[in-house]
C-alpha cells in the first residue's frame, strides 16, 4: 500500500501498533511498583521476586530465534493478533494467582504474547509504509512505547493503591484482548509490495537460511553488538523494572506512590534519548557508532551514583540521575540501526531480530540474577541491607563499562 503516513490508515494501523508495543512496555517493567504486593500476597523473597521479574524475558528472548522467519511466512496480522490473545491470557492468569507458581506461568505467557510486538511492527512498516519512513517509524513508536513505562511508575502505583494490583492487570488483559482483535481487522485484506522495495526481505532467496546464520554469526561485530545490547537493556529494565523500586521504598524510605514519581524519570529519559540520538545520528553526526558509543559510555557513569560512594537522598538528585540513565540508554536504540548497516540488506530482518533477542536475554538473566546478589545478604527487618543493593549496582555499572570498550572496537560499516 503506497500512500502519505499522514493518511488515516496508515495512522490507524500505527496506533494499534504503538498501542500494542506501549502494552508490551508496561508488562515488562511493572513488577517495581507492585514489588511490596507480590511479596506480601504471594510470599515471594528477592530470589523469586526476580524470577517473577525476569519470567517476562525467559518466553520473549527465546520465541525471537523463530520470530523473525515467523513473520516473513506467516504475517505479522496473525502473528501479532494470535499472540496478544496468548498475553492477554497470561495477564489474567498472573492477576489472578495465588502462588508463585500460578504467578509465573502467568508471567511467561505475558513474555511469549508481547514477544511479536516490537518485530512485528518493524515488519509492517516495511510492508504497508513507505520504505523512506521507516526510521521515523522505529523512532517514533520507541518513544510511544516508553509512555508504558510511563504508565508502570506512579499511574501504576495509584491504580494499586486504589483498585488493587490485580484489578489493573485484568483492565490490562482486556485491553490487551482488544488491540488484538483491532490488529486483525486492521491488517486485514491488504497486499503485500514487491519483494524488491522490501528493505528487510529483498531478493531474500539471494541468501540461503544456512548461508545467512554463517555471515551474522561469523561476525564478530554482531558479537560486539549483541554483547552491549545484553548488558545496555538487561542492565535497564532490570532497575526500572524490580530493584530500583524496592531500594528507594526500603532504603530510601520512599512512599510506593513516591517511588512511582522518581522512578518516572527513567520513562522520561528513554522517551527523549531515542529520538535525540537519532537525530544526532543521522543529521548531525552522520555516525551509528560514534553516538552510540558516545551515549552508552555516557549511560555507564549515570549508573555509577547508584554504587554506594555517595550517599544520595534527596527525591531531586535521585531524580536527575534516573533521568540520565534512562536518556543515555536510549541512545542505544541506534545499535539496530548500526546492526541493519553491516550486513547485506536481505538479512538485515534476521540481524536485528537476532540482537533482539540479546536485549531481552539481558532482562531475562539479569533480573534474577540481581536477585540472587541481593539474597545473599542476610535480611535486616522487613527488608536486605543497603549494601546488598549497592554491590548489584556496582556491578551493573562494571558489566556495562566492560561492554562498551568491548562494542567500541566494532567496525562502523561493512
Amino acid at each position: 500500500m503506497k500512500g502519505p503516513i499522514q493518511s488515516f490508515r496508515l495512522f490507524l494501523i500505527f496506533s494499534v501498533l504503538s498501542a500494542l508495543f506501549l502494552l508490551s512496555q508496561f508488562y515488562r517493567v511493572s513488577n517495581a511498583v507492585i514489588a511490596p504486593n507480590l511479596v506480601r500476597d504471594l510470599g515471594l523473597n528477592a530470589e523469586t521476586l526476580g524470577i517473577l521479574g525476569g519470567a517476562f524475558f525467559y518466553s520473549f528472548a527465546l520465541l525471537q530465534i523463530p520470530m523473525g522467519p515467523m513473520l516473513d511466512r506467516i504475517g505479522p496480522r496473525l502473528i501479532m493478533a494470535f499472540s496478544s490473545w496468548i498475553g492477554a491470557f497470561g495477564a489474567f492468569l498472573f492477576a489472578s494467582g495465588t502462588s508463585f507458581q500460578t504467578a509465573l506461568l502467568g508471567r511467561i505467557l505475558i513474555g511469549a504474547g508481547m514477544s511479536s510486538m516490537l518485530m512485528g511492527a518493524f515488519k509492517t512498516f516495511t510492508l504497508r509504509f513507505p520504505q523512506e519512513q521507516f526510521a521515523t517509524l522505529v523512532g517514533i513508536i520507541s518513544s510511544v512505547g516508553t509512555i508504558g513505562n510511563i504508565l508502570a511508575a506512579s499511574p501504576l502505583a495509584y491504580l494499586t493503591s486504589t483498585i488493587g494490583w490485580r484489578n489493573t492487570f485484568l483492565i490490562a488483559g482486556g485491553m490487551t484482548v482488544l488491540l488484538g482483535f483491532l490488529i486483525f481487522w486492521i491488517l486485514k485484506g491488504e497486499k503485500i509490495e514487491e519483494e524488491e522495495t522490501l528493505p528487510f526481505s529483498e531478493k531474500e532467496s539471494e541468501i540461503g537460511i544456512f548461508q545467512s546464520f554463517r555471515i551474522i554469526f561469523g561476525s564478530l561485530a554482531f558479537w560486539q553488538i549483541g554483547a552491549v545490547a545484553f548488558f545496555r537493556y538487561g542492565i535497564f529494565v532490570s532497575l526500572q523494572g524490580l530493584w530500583l523500586g524496592p531500594y528507594l521504598i526500603y532504603i530510601k524510605g520512599f512512599s510506593p506512590v513516591e517511588a512511582g514519581h522518581t522512578l518516572i524519570m527513567l520513562a522520561i529519559g528513554m522517551t527523549l534519548g531515542g529520538p535525540i540520538g537519532g537525530h544526532l545520528s543521522d543529521r548531525i553526526f552522520r555516525s551509528r557508532k560514534g553516538v552510540t558509543l558516545i551515549g552508552l559510555g555516557l549511560y555507564s557513569i549515570s549508573i555509577f551514583p547508584l554504587v554506594g560512594i555517595f550517599n544520595i537522598n534527596h527525591p531531586i538528585w535521585l531524580g536527575l540521575i534516573f533521568f540520565f540513565i534512562g536518556f543515555f540508554c536510549g541512545f542505544g536504540m541506534l545499535i539496530y540501526s548500526h546492526a541493519k548497516d553491516l550486513f547485506p540488506t536481505s538479512i538485515s530482518g534476521m540481524v536485528m531480530t537476532y540482537v533482539n533477542f540479546f536485549t531481552m536475554a539481558g532482562g531475562a538473566i539479569f533480573m534474577p540474577f540481581l536477585g540472587k546478589v541481593i539474597e545473599s545478604f542476610p535480611r535486616t527487618g522487613s527488608s536486605y541491607p543497603e549494601e546488598a543493593y549497592h554491590l548489584a549496582f556496582l556491578i551493573c555499572f562494571i558489566g556495562m563499562t566492560v561492554s562498551v570498550i568491548f562494542y567500541a572496537f566494532s567496525k562502523k560499516e561493512k
